[in-house]
């Protein structure tokens, strides 16, 4: 293989690796504090992507675009909690599951009735220019994806394992009754964690957008590409997601250099697939012990 493409297909993973990885960590934060899998993820970076390029259209600046759209979006997530989640708290975990999909219908038929079926996009933040490396290309977007997922990553880091809040977080799921006995809320860590997951939806359906465009129905392919690359890593660590993302990402670019007709997608899927059946709690959570 050429030196060149080589170079392509590492920065296109580590691009798609960035977007997998910022797309598990909204499962990590509910499903570390819930163990509800949240099937309604990938709507949040639907309905975050289409925010932004609403309100950027109407003139109002980039970064307040963002801040509005998460505010919005978070705002959303903390009602699904609220109205939906919260009065099923004590059904089966499947059920809360299911509870979340319809979520994701629902808010995909809001976009569809709100924005139409066309697909939207956004020029490269600030118009960043691209860069050319050794005859591969470095989109001006990428840059921000990677950017702004590594401060997502250690953002979270310091929140789950510095801080009152994120240690209470997580006493909610490891120790639910200790967390009681000692005065912390399990439903108001649970509002806070969808909201926080909502949010970083939203910021990942702006990073995206001027990458891959955004559309009423691109919510549920990125909820499972985000949560088969959050489980094959581990998605109780946030390790995992990252290995996870970045392992699914750079898969999913090299089938795609190497079988450009349109199957790559599948292919990538069937090996994280494959890779899961032979270590069901992930890569991390497994390594080793065989």
């Amino acid at each position: 293989m050429d030196y060149s493409i080589a170079l392509q297909l590492f920065f296109s993973g580590l691009n798609l690796g960035s977007i997998y990885t910022a797309l598990g960590l909204g499962f990590f934060v509910v499903y570390s504090v819930t163990r509800v899998l949240n099937l309604a993820q990938g709507e949040f970076v639907m309905l975050g992507g289409m925010l932004v390029v609403t309100f950027y259209t109407k003139g109002i600046p980039l970064v307040p675009s963002i801040l509005l759209a998460v505010v919005i979006t978070s705002l959303a997530g903390a009602g699904i909690y609220r109205f939906i989640i919260f009065p099923a708290r004590k059904f089966p975990g499947m059920t809360k599951v299911f509870l979340t999909l319809g979520c994701a219908f629902i808010i995909q038929g809001i976009a569809l009735h709100f924005w139409g079926w066309e697909f939207r996009s956004l020029a490269a933040f600030f118009d960043t220019p691209s860069i050319q490396i050794c005859g591969a290309t470095i989109f001006g977007q990428t840059p921000w994806v990677i950017g702004a997922t590594l401060i997502m990553v250690a953002g979270l880091f310091v929140f789950f394992g510095h801080t009152i809040q994120g240690k209470a977080l997580r006493a909610c799921a490891n120790e639910p009754l200790g967390a009681r006995t000692v005065g912390i809320s399990i439903e108001r860590m649970a509002l806070f964690s969808f909201a926080l997951a909502a949010g970083i939806g939203a910021v990942v359906g702006a990073l995206i957008t001027p990458l891959t465009m955004t559309s009423y129905s691109m919510g549920l392919p990125l909820t499972a590409k985000g949560l088969l690359a959050a489980f094959v890593g581990g998605i109780t660590r946030v390790e995992g997601v990252i290995l996870g993302g970045l392992v699914y990402g750079m898969i999913e670019s090299i089938t795609a250099g190497l079988i450009p007709w349109g199957n790559h997608n599948v292919i990538a899927l069937a090996i994280l697939v494959g890779g899961l059946l032979i270590r069901r709690r992930g890569i991390l959570l497994t390594a080793g012990k065989g």
